[in-house]
């Protein structure tokens, strides 16, 4: 769909998308796809592309809507709220994992109140909120990478009153507590049951990195506080489900922790670890 052009630069590849001519629902395609494999800079570039893309169509619809005219909706199969939020939340996002708050916020000043866009209908009023309130997550996450612990109560505040963002929001919230040193214990024995018994929703109907990564950082956080039996275990748990799901970024990033860890497992979960790579090979 897209073409790649490959550029050499001080030994990392660097790719830059030829991203002329797709359609604006590819192109949200293509953003989750990135979102999936982290790959973060090509989120930049394709969320920009989305949002200038959107942003003619808006500018014809607007004129149409002002002259009384029947407006198109340029074979969109969302209203147009949603890819100016998603397009900018998206790359908000890639920012964030990039370490550049600053360039972050200014991306949630563009989603955190859409309600300029003329002519909504309910579904597109829906979206202003729904944007409006994750900006104000996405606000917190930012403070939390940042070190600042007491935007934690809020952000739990949200995560206690959006099921749907638990997953994602522990993540955010493990990887501060990794970088800053800080203890989560108690965060996470209140949403064990919750998202163990989202797993399947996760892996079936959203993002399959949520949930392996979620694993994976719980892993890495025990690790780091000392707790190896337990950071191995989920180890183990982060590997079995890279393989059954077929993810790479997840099943490579666990291994190389439990590699480091291989010295200080007990026999029982080095037996799982080999079967496990037995039936990598088979």
């Amino acid at each position: 769909m897209e073409k790649l052009f490959s550029l050499f630069t001080e030994g990392w590849i660097i790719l830059e998308l030829d991203l002329n001519g797709i359609n604006a629902d590819s192109l949200v395609q293509m953003l989750r796809a990135s979102f999936t494999l982290e790959n973060w800079d090509g989120i930049l570039q394709i969320a920009d592309r989305l949002y200038s893309e959107i942003n003619q169509f808006y500018n014809i619809y607007r004129r149409e809507y002002a002259d009384g005219q029947k407006v198109c909706n340029f074979g969109l199969n969302r209203s147009i709220v949603y890819y100016f939020g998603y397009s900018m939340c998206l790359k908000g996002i890639a920012l964030e994992k990039l370490g550049r708050y600053d360039e972050a916020r200014e991306c949630i000043s563009k989603y955190e109140d859409l309600g300029w866009i003329n002519g909504m209908n309910a579904e597109g009023w829906a979206e202003v909120e729904y944007y409006r309130e994750i900006a104000l997550a996405n606000l917190h996450v930012i403070e939390l990478n940042e070190g600042n612990t007491t935007a934690l109560p809020d952000y739990l505040v949200f995560l206690r009153h959006n099921e749907e963002e638990i997953l994602p929001g522990m993540i955010y919230i493990l990887e501060s507590a990794i970088k800053h040193k800080y203890n989560v214990d108690e965060v996470l024995i209140e949403f064990k049951e919750q998202i163990d018994s989202m797993g399947e929703y996760y892996i079936t109907k959203r993002n399959i990195r949520y949930y392996i990564d979620y694993i994976y950082l719980k892993a890495k956080y025990y690790y780091i506080n000392g707790n190896i039996y337990d950071s191995i275990n989920s180890l183990l748990c982060s590997l079995a489900s890279s393989v059954k799901l077929k993810d790479d970024t997840g099943f490579r990033k666990s291994a190389v922790l439990f590699e480091k860890l291989r010295n200080q497992t007990t026999s029982g979960q080095l037996d799982e670890y080999l079967c496990l790579m037995e039936q990598i090979q088979d």
